[in-house]
């Protein structure tokens, strides 16, 4: 078994002559193989071996033994060892994710920093064929294309395993030969997990009635599809560039029209590499989740959007794409701009009364209002819209034909308004429809309202009723001014 690995290990180009590998041991007999098989080569590849070994507080006592069995082992071997343990408090507030999941999180981020830490080349880890027919029948019974299908790559991301082309059998035939001493985890026994019922039950009964060979066959399907799923990422990561971009920590913008211009494989890839920015590949995302999205960017609705699994959302608004993993961002959005209405006073929302002439500012909006009468038409009655650097908009209306007072106040169901060169009244819903106004902005756009009319949603319609003509002899010019 031992020529098996190096094999392997020279194959894939896991090791470079001196590199320092953080090796993940559980205290398995997977792990400790493996650490077996890597101090043995250690003078060969001139390798500096750090064993890595997170308690993850999940068994009592029987974690703490293994946490004081692999110490033992890396001291035995006189090798160094960093270990770290999971707090009852941390375990008892994790949100959101199963155990298993949030625990392989904590597990892996804990090696990421060990690895960062000691400068090391990589993470080996113990995972062998078994694990990977096991890992792949568990995504095709889930629903995942092929990406998931191709199963746990021998190298990528930091992460190599030697034992990839080994099996359980000759792992377990090894320890035995040379002695190696492991501990047991009870809970890989328990029919609970899904990992444990395919490998004790389905495994086992497609061997018996279908296919003596099937754990050698998936793995086969599995390193073809790895082929072709390399070529189709590679053109996907050309593509992320131009039709995607990270907005923060938590979102992941993409646009629309650029999307539906991708093939169906290059779309699923190019939504899952938006999941590798945010942290979410793998986790909980399979075939319905990616439906889920490309259903979304298709669909008739112009605004909408889709919880995929709890903790990651996605939003369409008109064009504009959103994935993202905010929760409470996202329950503001749903609730119709939380934070727009939390933010104005009652008065703002009754409607604040504009001086005129003079100066008002409009709390909760973060702007103001001039007022100006002008005694001749200026030369130029062209609105202003809005201004990234300024942030100012314009308006002029008929001095006589509008009704004082004016207040200004925001969106509520209902509102209509004659805009500019029409008759009769519109929605003003449809109005933002037709302008591509995304509906989380709609109650933050301040309306100029005259005796209850709508006289002007600010940057975007002016009505016709108190519209400039050629008998206007005074002139109402109201400029918006940020006050924040």
């Amino acid at each position: 078994m031992l020529e098996k690995v190096r094999r392997t290990i020279v194959k894939h180009g896991m090791l470079e002559r001196g590199a320092t590998i953080c090796v993940a041991v559980s205290g398995g007999v997977d792990s400790c193989a493996l650490l077996h098989v890597l101090n043995a080569i250690r003078e060969e590849f001139s390798l500096r071996l750090i064993v890595c070994h997170l308690n993850h507080n999940l068994r009592g006592k029987e974690s703490d033994r293994d946490f004081r069995f692999v110490k033992k082992l890396a001291v035995g071997l006189g090798l160094r060892f960093v270990g770290a343990k999971l707090t009852l408090e941390e375990v008892r507030k994790r949100k959101g994710k199963s155990l298993q999941e949030w625990a392989r999180e904590r597990r892996m981020g804990f090696l990421r920093r060990s690895s960062q830490k000691f400068g090391a080349a990589a993470i080996a880890l113990g995972h062998n064929m078994d694990d990977q027919a096991e890992t792949v029948l568990m995504r095709f019974i889930k629903g995942s294309g092929t990406s998931g299908l191709c199963g746990m790559r021998p190298k990528g991301a930091g992460l190599i395993r030697p034992l990839a082309e080994t099996s359980r059998e000759e792992i377990e035939r090894y320890a035995r030969q040379n002695g190696l001493k492991h501990v047991l985890d009870s809970t890989n026994k328990s029919p609970k997990y899904l990992r444990n019922r395919v490998r004790s039950e389905l495994i086992p009964f497609i061997e018996g009635r279908y296919n003596p060979n099937i754990k050698e066959t998936v793995l086969r399907t599995a390193r073809a599809l790895r082929s072709d799923d390399d070529y189709l990422r590679s053109v996907a990561e050309g593509v992320f560039p131009m039709v995607a971009r990270r907005a923060d920590g938590k979102s992941v913008l993409m646009d629309r029209g650029k999307l539906l211009r991708l093939p169906g494989a290059i779309l699923a890839r190019v939504f899952l590499m938006a999941l590798e920015v945010l942290k979410e590949r793998g986790n909980g995302v399979y075939t319905p989740q990616i439906d889920g999205f490309i259903a979304l960017l298709k669909g008739e609705k112009p605004n909408a959007a889709v919880t995929l699994r709890k903790g990651l959302y996605v939003k369409r608004e008109y064009d504009a794409i959103t994935v993202s993993t905010d929760e409470v961002g996202w329950r503001a959005d749903e609730a119709g701009c939380l934070a727009v209405k939390t933010a104005l006073s009652p008065k703002s929302c009754r409607g604040v009364r504009l001086k005129i002439p003079g100066r008002t500012e409009v709390m909760g909006l973060g702007c103001g209002f001039k007022a100006a009468v002008l005694n001749k038409r200026p030369r130029s009655l062209k609105a202003g819209g809005p201004s990234r650097t300024a942030g100012w908009a314009v308006a002029y209306f008929d001095y006589e034909k509008v009704a004082l007072p004016i207040e200004v106040r925001t969106f509520k169901p209902g509102d209509r308004m004659t805009p500019l060169g029409m008759k009769g009244h519109k929605k003003l819903k449809d109005i933002f429809m037709d302008d591509k106004i995304p509906e989380g902005q709609r109650r933050a756009i301040p309306l100029v309202v005259s005796w209850g009319d709508i006289i002007w949603a600010v940057g975007h319609r002016q009505a016709e009723a108190c519209k400039v003509g050629d008998g206007t002899k005074k002139v109402l010019r109201l400029e918006v001014f940020r006050s924040d």
